[in-house]
């Protein structure tokens, strides 16, 4: 299945003002949630929040750092998350949404490719490319 990552209109012009914080943000699941750039906050979203049975409702914190490449560039990357299903599935889920948690900022829309599941005992896992997320957009 190929992952499509995608920016919310206004996600650039907040990366440039300056006006996220990197302390501060979720990985929401999601189901037929059709991705619309003018989508502003996670309350302006259509479609289905995907929670419970161990994936907390709202999104699992998603770790971001900066790390230096070289003397003159950086790679920012989120930490891979992985959910244990516990008294039922996590799923199905076509979709993740990152947003700022301060303020339900909308910023990156995933699309899975397809209905993502994890069984009773079976980790839910979204991998970040370890070549960088914000530069490339890969998951």
């Amino acid at each position: 299945m190929a992952v499509t990552v995608s920016r919310y209109n206004h996600t650039r012009k907040l990366e440039k003002n300056q006006e996220l914080s990197i302390a501060n943000f979720k990985f929401m699941l999601r189901s037929s949630t059709p991705f619309d750039g003018t989508h502003t906050t996670t309350a302006s979203l259509a479609g289905s929040e995907v929670s419970g049975n161990g994936w907390t409702a709202g999104g699992e914190t998603a770790t971001y750092a900066v790390t230096t490449v070289d003397t003159d560039d950086a790679r920012g990357d989120f930490t891979d998350i992985s959910v244990t299903a516990t008294g039922g599935s996590i799923g199905p889920a076509t979709q993740g949404i990152i947003y700022q948690s301060s303020d339900n900022k909308v910023l990156w829309h995933i699309d899975f490719g397809g209905s993502e599941t994890a069984g009773v005992g079976t980790d839910f896992k979204v991998t970040f490319d370890a070549s960088g997320f914000e530069d490339n957009d890969n998951v």
